[in-house]
C-alpha cells in the first residue's frame, strides 16, 4: 500500500470518528448540568475586604466569608450528587453505542478488503471509536466491568483477525 492509500485510510478513519461523534451529539444530546444555571445567577465571590476592618469586625467578616464559601461548597456537592447518576447513565449509553458501532465498522471493513484504503480506514476508525467509548466511560466502570468489557472486545478482535486475516 503506497503513501496515498495510507493517507486516504487515515482520512477515512478521522472523518468516520468525527461523523460518529457528531451523530451522537446530534441525536443523543448530553444531559444539561442544572448546577451550571444555579451558579451563573449567584455571585462568584463574597465582596468584602476584611483586611481593612478593625477587630472584632475583621474576625466576624472572615467568619461570614467562610460561611458563604462553605454554603456554596455544600450546594455544589448536593447538586453534583443529584446530577451524577444522570451523567453516568449517559456516559454508559454512549460507551455502548461507540463499542457497537466500532465493532460493526471493523466487521464492515473486513468485508471490503478489495480496497485497502477503505478497509484500513474503517478498521482504524472502528478501533478509535471503541477506544473513545472505553475512555469516556472508564472512570464510571467498576473494575470487574472494565475487565469483562476489555476481555470481550479483545476476544472479538482476535476472532475477527483469525477468521478474516488468515
Amino acid at each position: 500500500m503506497d503513501i496515498k492509500q495510507k493517507l486516504l485510510a487515515l482520512a477515512i478513519a478521522i472523518v468516520l470518528v468525527m461523523f460518529i461523534a457528531v451523530g451522537i451529539d446530534t441525536f443523543y444530546k448530553a444531559p444539561l448540568n442544572p448546577c451550571d444555571k444555579i451558579y451563573e445567577a449567584r455571585p462568584k465571590v463574597f465582596i468584602s475586604n476584611c483586611e481593612l476592618l478593625q477587630e472584632p469586625n475583621k474576625t466576624e467578616c472572615f467568619r461570614e466569608q467562610q460561611l458563604f464559601y462553605d454554603n456554596q461548597s455544600l450546594e455544589a456537592q448536593k447538586c453534583y450528587n443529584e446530577f451524577r447518576p444522570v451523567e453516568n447513565l449517559y456516559k454508559r449509553n454512549v460507551f455502548i453505542i461507540l463499542a457497537i458501532i466500532g465493532v460493526l465498522t471493523i466487521v464492515l471493513g473486513l468485508f471490503l478488503k478489495q480496497v485497502p484504503a477503505v478497509y484500513l480506514g474503517l478498521m482504524l476508525g472502528g478501533l478509535i471509536n471503541i477506544i473513545e467509548g472505553v475512555v469516556r466511560y472508564w472512570a464510571n466502570m467498576n473494575e470487574y466491568l472494565r475487565f469483562v468489557i476489555l476481555g470481550i472486545l479483545l476476544a472479538i478482535l482476535i476472532w475477527i483477525s483469525y477468521k478474516k486475516l488468515r
